[in-house]
């Protein structure tokens, strides 16, 4: 039996989280759901997957790759527009050589696929309607069946109602009687189609999982059961209290580290925080002091949820910041807007201060990213404490003064919205007041030796070692765009990609340019590839010299300079 999955997303279903993802994208517990449905298939032992792709089709191929992760090989259709769910089979259908079983990219359904493609051999029939008992929450098609398992053709006055799932097992044949061009629904075109040429469509009612995910009280259904379902396997003694139905494969990326409790990997949980099973906490994610989560708390990756605030009974998508003192419960929500279960109801949240993005903050508050930050800035101070002292030394003799100066800089910013934060930068001194080099400042500016104190900051948590340039306040202020806004979720950096591919005296929009794409690319590898790059930077910037930087920029600086 061949596979297909109608990853399309033509039909966004579950706005506000399909506004920015793709339908098959929308996660389960931090997963896309269209991984569950690709686990599913390759537990049963179909490794061949063909994936129709339209909207957003980019987003979806980029996650998923060629299906290596998961053991399979995925094949993606691309549509150049919109056919509908009958349309995407006439597409693929050179490729279509068996019987095929079609499933929705955007839906959960736990298929037992060996009693579903027995039942449809068994019949014998071109096509077989994968149908679910009612669920009185949901919007999806509706299909009659007798009681010989026929489906009935629309409008029939007898039978029993069933919820079409979106999954199939069709005959290749049966393709002939979609219709050769334009928009085609297997349900509403392709099923009369059959019935009008006299053949019998046939009704299999699944047993297992199933939602649709047409609304956000269904989206909050399928986090719990897919919770709870991983609770019962670790702990069914203590997971009594969930829902009746389960999944039979319930994976979570992440650690158990108490019964029912789960975190991703790089995460900081403050001692103080009370976390009740079952509960789920993403990769990156920051938790602070005080704050109460579950029980039934999904909060996805790269979330920090700040001082004091209650997290039960909801979902937190990836990369939001939650306030302090916030309390959450029964909702879902996403960076910005807010959603009631029970209701429905969605709510934009303009305060950063209660609800915004994280974009980048998450990483970069990373309790192992900032290890590693500060303990390799620790060696360095201690290997070059000797160079450090003779700088010391050699700059208080010379300008009489201390030789240690401090100027106001901007690091990066918590929340969408705050403003980044402020914190003194070290740097020797080599400027006079009027602007002069100091006896031994130009030398320490060619080779850049005046930014060593700079160390010290990343020690204390300041800067990072791979970050974006630290701006003054005044530079700070002329970053009105949107775009360039981004460049704040990160922390300022040692060095980075503005220091390793521009040159020493670049205007702040080159800088900000590196700065902004390094945010949009930021990786461990990357930053990894950053600092082995930066010593061949640094003798093409020393033999460069400090560029055409005039005295009026030192007299700027000079203003906010302060002896330590």
């Amino acid at each position: 039996m061949q596979v297909i999955i109608l990853a399309t997303d033509e039909q966004r279903r579950l706005p506000p989280l399909t506004d920015q993802l793709p339908g098959p994208l929308v996660p389960i517990v931090d997963r896309p759901v269209m991984a569950t449905t690709v686990e599913v298939l390759a537990r049963a032992g179909y490794k061949q997957i063909l994936v129709s792709l339209y909207e957003r089709g980019g987003q979806i191929a980029a996650y998923f790759g060629g299906g290596r992760r998961w053991g399979v090989d995925l094949k993606y259709l691309t549509q150049r527009q919109a056919w509908g769910s009958a349309g995407s089979l006439r597409f693929a259908a050179g490729l279509l050589r068996e019987s095929v079983l079609v499933l929705p990219g955007d839906a959960m359904i736990d298929l037992d696929l060996e009693a579903a493609l027995a039942f449809h051999q068994a019949h014998g029939g071109p096509i077989t309607a994968i149908v679910h008992p009612v669920l009185p929450s949901s919007n999806a098609p509706l299909l009659t069946l007798n009681d010989r398992g026929h489906v009935l053709p629309a409008g029939a006055d007898s039978g029993q109602p069933y919820h079409a799932t979106g999954a199939w097992i069709l005959e290749p044949g049966v393709l002939a009687h979609i219709p050769a061009t334009g928009v085609a629904e297997i349900s509403e075109d392709l099923l009369p189609a059959v019935h009008a040429a006299g053949e019998l469509v046939f009704g299999y009612v699944m047993e297992g999982y199933w939602n649709p995910l047409d609304s956000i009280g269904a989206f909050q259904a399928a986090q719990r059961v897919y919770l709870y379902s991983a609770y019962r396997e670790r702990a069914p003694e203590q997971a009594s209290a969930g829902p009746a139905e389960v999944v039979r494969y319930p994976s979570l990326e992440a650690r158990q580290i108490a019964p029912g409790i789960w975190v991703g990997r790089d995460h900081s949980i403050h001692p103080s925080a009370r976390l009740a099973p079952p509960t789920y906490i993403g990769p990156n994610s920051w938790i602070g002091r005080e704050v109460e989560l579950g029980p039934d708390a999904i909060i996805g990756a790269n979330v920090v949820i700040d001082d004091e605030a209650t997290v039960s009974a909801s979902t937190i998508l990836s990369d939001t910041y939650v306030g302090r003192l916030v309390r959450i419960e029964g909702r879902v929500v996403t960076p910005g807007t807010i959603s009631d279960v029970e209701a429905g109801e969605t709510t934009r949240i303009v305060d950063p201060f209660l609800i915004g993005r994280m974009g980048a903050a998450a990483e970069g508050r990373s309790p192992l990213r900032r290890a590693l930050s500060g303990a390799t800035a620790l060696l360095l101070i201690v290997v070059l404490s000797p160079l450090l002292l003779l700088l010391a030394l050699l700059t208080t003799l010379t300008t009489g003064k201390g030789p240690i100066v401090r100027s106001p800089h901007v690091g990066q910013r918590i929340g969408e919205g705050q403003s980044p934060r402020s914190f003194q930068l070290l740097q020797f001194r080599t400027r006079r007041e009027s602007g002069a080099f100091t006896p031994l400042g130009a030398l320490l500016e060619r080779l850049e030796l005046h930014r060593l104190p700079e160390l010290f900051n990343v020690l204390g948590g300041d800067m990072a070692l791979v970050g974006v340039k630290a701006l003054r306040p005044d530079e700070a202020t002329r970053l009105t765009e949107e775009w360039q806004q981004r460049r704040h979720e990160c922390p300022a950096g040692l060095t980075g990609l503005w220091y390793i591919q521009t040159e020493q005296g670049s205007d702040l929009d080159t800088l900000i340019v590196a700065d902004v794409y390094y945010t949009a690319t930021r990786t461990w590898r990357g930053d990894m590839l950053i600092l082995l790059r930066t010593p061949s930077a640094w003798l093409r910037r020393c033999r460069q010299g400090p560029g055409a930087r005039g005295t009026q920029d030192y007299r700027i600086q000079a203003d906010h300079l302060q002896s330590m």
